[in-house]
């Protein structure tokens, strides 16, 4: 009996640590995510769009695939970009895709990126994604892990190809830019 209890106690030892183990796993992706958010909305602080960018109403953030950050993206609706109020779109079309002023493309598309980015390099659209090779596949703007910090990388080239300009106080926090003279 004494045996028993105590077995049946260390499987709830063991059943609670892995719940709390998840738990704390949850809650930092969580976390993660909203900074990756607010780095997504700061960088568009020191973007500037070309004059006949598409619609002059809204600033449309494109969610190019199912992963939206775990729904932190969602904390960004309605704030304000060049003026503008932020509004997020998904389940795009490809024949509407001129209406982004931002693409996310989650990492956890892979596959897609290359087809995402060809879609989009016709039209003044910043790509962005957390894919860890995003720049050296022609994106614009990779979120990157540096030790337990968040951080940013740019492609530079692929930012002017699409007509874009960023302020120089966002390339000196750049973890690294691409295509710098």
């Amino acid at each position: 009996m004494v045996k028993s209890t105590r077995f049946y106690r260390e499987i709830i030892c063991a059943s609670f640590g892995a719940l709390l183990f998840t738990s704390v796993l949850v809650n930092a992706a969580t976390k993660e995510h909203a900074v990756k958010a607010g780095l997504i909305y700061n960088i568009t602080k020191f973007v500037v769009w070309p004059s006949d960018s598409r619609n002059n109403e809204k600033f449309n953030l494109c969610i190019m695939n199912s992963n939206e950050l775990g729904g932190s993206l969602n904390a960004l609706r309605g704030k304000l970009v060049s003026n503008k109020p932020l509004v997020l779109r998904r389940e795009l079309k490809d024949q509407v895709l001129n209406v982004c002023h931002i693409a996310f493309i989650s990492g956890d598309d892979a596959q897609n990126v290359q087809e995402i980015l060809q879609k989009l390099s016709h039209f003044p659209v910043l790509t962005i994604s957390d894919h860890p090779d995003f720049i050296n596949q022609g994106g614009m703007v990779g979120l990157v892990r540096d030790g337990s910090r968040l951080g940013f990388e740019i492609n530079l080239k692929m930012v002017g190809a699409s007509k874009l300009h960023m302020g120089a106080q966002l390339l000196k926090l750049a973890k690294r830019v691409k295509g710098l003279k």
